[in-house]
């Protein structure tokens, strides 16, 4: 026989507490003993006591000082003493008579003669001048360097012809003195032009006197220029042929003493097809002085006269 044990089956019992109300907290509190109430039979009898010898006795003394009538104390009258009149006998009245008047007599004093006061004359003592002895003192005196003597010359002359050149660059050039420069038709460096003298012009250069040179050429430095430098349209050179076909002169000597004597304007000149511009170039040997100064202060801007042929010389 097989014996099996059976498996043990148990069941959890799902029982729930039960939950317990909140309920209202409760206090205890000790009850007071009642306490006994007296009827009025069982209250104790409290027998009156007999009024002593000596309380009588304090009664009857209270009652007769209330019975006693209150005497206010009497005020005495201040007697007023009088005053007492005390009578004062006049005396009779007597008559004052004045006194009789006594002649005064008043002496007359004669007037002093005032005397002058003493002028006194305080004379003052001069005091002799001490010889003050000096200090002779040798200092060199070192001359004065002598100015550098300017150099004067006279203004160009009316009608003559100018050579201008253009000595300094373009940079840093004011914009007004750029625009005369154009209008100059200088607009590089060592370039040159022939200008007619006249009060007009000689303002324009002295505006741009800080960038150009100028002075008055003779016919014959006017000839030289013309040959070396002068061009024609084209870039010919100038020769006696075309101052001939052009000018109808024989040579460029002729043409150059036309132009001097204003025979033949500069204007003319340009408009007959010859180059109004002469580039130059820079001078042999350079500049004899700076380009910063004038020329009458040893340099080589502004007027320098006839002296421009120089100048023209070592450029062309």
């Amino acid at each position: 026989m097989s014996t099996k044990k059976s498996k043990r089956t148990t069941t959890k019992a799902t029982s729930k507490k039960p939950s317990k109300a909140k309920t209202a907290r409760t206090t205890r509190t000790k009850k007071k003993p009642e306490k006994e109430i007296l009827t009025e039979v069982e209250k104790p009898i409290v027998e009156p006591k007999e009024p002593t010898a000596a309380l009588e006795e304090e009664l009857t003394a209270k009652v007769e000082r209330e019975a006693e009538p209150t005497v206010e104390p009497e005020h005495k009258p201040i007697e007023i003493a009088k005053p007492e009149i005390v009578e004062v006998p006049q005396e009779p009245e007597t008559e004052v008579r004045p006194a009789p008047l006594k002649p005064v007599i008043v002496e007359v004093e004669q007037p002093r003669e005032i005397e002058p006061p003493e002028t006194v004359v305080e004379v003052k003592t001069e005091h002799e001048p001490q010889e003050v002895k000096r200090k002779v003192t040798h200092t060199i005196v070192k001359p004065l360097p002598k100015p550098i003597a300017k150099k004067r010359l006279p203004q160009p002359p009316k009608d003559s012809v100018l050579l201008v050149i253009r000595l300094r660059g373009t940079f840093a050039v004011p914009e007004y003195i750029e625009r005369t420069l154009q209008s100059l038709r200088l607009r590089n460096k060592y370039n040159a032009t022939l200008a007619k003298s006249s009060p007009s012009m000689v303002g324009m250069l002295r505006q741009v006197k800080e960038y150009v040179t100028w002075g008055d050429l003779k016919p014959a430095d006017l000839a030289r220029l013309l040959r070396e430098r002068g061009e024609v349209s084209g870039g010919n050179p100038v020769t006696d042929k075309i101052a001939n076909d052009l000018f109808s002169k024989e040579n460029v000597d002729s043409l150059a003493i036309a132009l001097a004597s204003g025979e033949i304007g500069v204007q003319a000149l340009w408009e007959k097809g010859v180059k109004p511009v002469f580039r130059l170039r820079p001078p042999s040997g350079g500049f004899d002085s700076t380009i910063k100064r004038s020329y009458t202060s040893n340099g080589q801007l502004g007027y320098r006269g006839s002296s421009i042929a120089i100048l023209m010389t070592k450029m062309s």
